[in-house]
């Protein structure tokens, strides 16, 4: 099993913008791990959830995100 890294990724979906860290596999693009067919959700730890205007709402130690509701990632 590969050692894991933590990767800071922004994402935003309708309404929302969203700040946190996703488990990668070492040596794994954030990219390549978002297109994989068989993950449905992206897990989000201590994310930061922000309204559409910037406007901070609340912060979760767990998120699962439809990839299907998402417009954009970035990673940090």
């Amino acid at each position: 099993m590969r050692p894991i890294k933590k990767q800071k990724i922004v994402l935003s979906m309708p309404g929302y913008r969203i700040e946190g860290y996703i488990s990668l596999p070492e040596g794994v693009r954030c990219s390549d791990f978002l297109n994989l067919e068989k993950n449905s959700f992206v897990s989000l730890t201590e994310a930061k959830i922000y309204d559409w205007q910037g406007n901070f709402l609340e912060d979760k130690d767990f998120i699962a995100v439809n990839k299907e509701r998402i417009s954009w990632v970035s990673e940090f």
